[in-house]
């Protein structure tokens, strides 16, 4: 895709993950987002119990607290925090159902949604709960990943075939229904490597702002020794 979409059409991108912790690849994926797509809100929406992945290390709140920290200046960027709110896992599609139903009660129904995903969970959507009823709520767009790519056959692969978008710059159209693909420059890093290196005892200075590791060390998180 070159250039930004000159669609001035309510646009709402889901950004969901563990954000433990958030990290500059996170914040990076948000400005991409507004870049190709300036007029969206793009919401950050961690996940209390991912079925699909251990257990976070930070508390819900304290994983709420950090991305309030970074994103309470930009007013395009939000922390959504239903799915810490929901006992239940955070299944996706009843996420979904919820936001487009706060759509329809707001008289927005036909707002355009945008669930943002890597190449590596697409390319295993067919094993997420009730994976075919995303498409009904939500359009997906999919990031290019260095190590992974869209896949070339099976039920994913057709899925995709079905409702790719030809032009992704024309996604905001579309209230639902269309899988669009892009490549971005992306930034090396993960939740996971840092607490790594919190592991083996290095520092992750520069994986994510000061604000973030300043939290982390004056609450102990993933290992580090607590400073008052």
């Amino acid at each position: 895709m070159s250039g930004a979409s000159k669609s001035k059409k309510p646009m709402h991108i889901v950004l969901g993950g563990t954000f433990d912790p958030v990290h500059f690849g996170h914040l990076r994926m948000t400005q991409e987002m507004l870049n190709r797509f300036p007029y969206a809100k793009v919401a950050l929406m961690p996940a209390a119990y991912p079925p699909h992945r251990p257990q976070p290390g930070a508390t819900p709140q304290q994983r709420i607290e950090m991305l309030e920290l970074v994103l309470g200046k930009y007013p395009q960027l939000s922390v959504d925090t239903r799915e810490l709110r929901r006992k239940d896992p955070s299944y996706s599609v009843v996420t979904l159902r919820e936001i487009r139903q706060e759509f329809n009660e707001a008289g927005t129904g036909d707002e355009c949604l945008v669930f943002l995903m890597g190449t590596d969970a697409f390319a295993k959507l067919n094993e997420w709960y009730e994976w075919q009823e995303l498409i009904k709520l939500t359009n997906i767009l999919v990031v290019g990943r260095p190590s992974s790519e869209l896949p070339k056959d099976g039920a994913v692969a057709e899925f995709y075939q079905q409702h790719a978008i030809d032009k992704l710059e024309e996604l905001p159209r579309y209230s639902c229904g269309k899988v669009g693909y892009c490549q971005m420059p992306q930034l090396d890093i993960s939740s996971t490597y840092i607490r790594e290196q919190i592991n083996q005892g290095f520092s992750p200075r520069f994986l994510l702002p000061d604000g973030i590791l300043d939290y982390m060390n004056q609450h102990g998180l993933y290992g580090l020794n607590p400073k008052s």
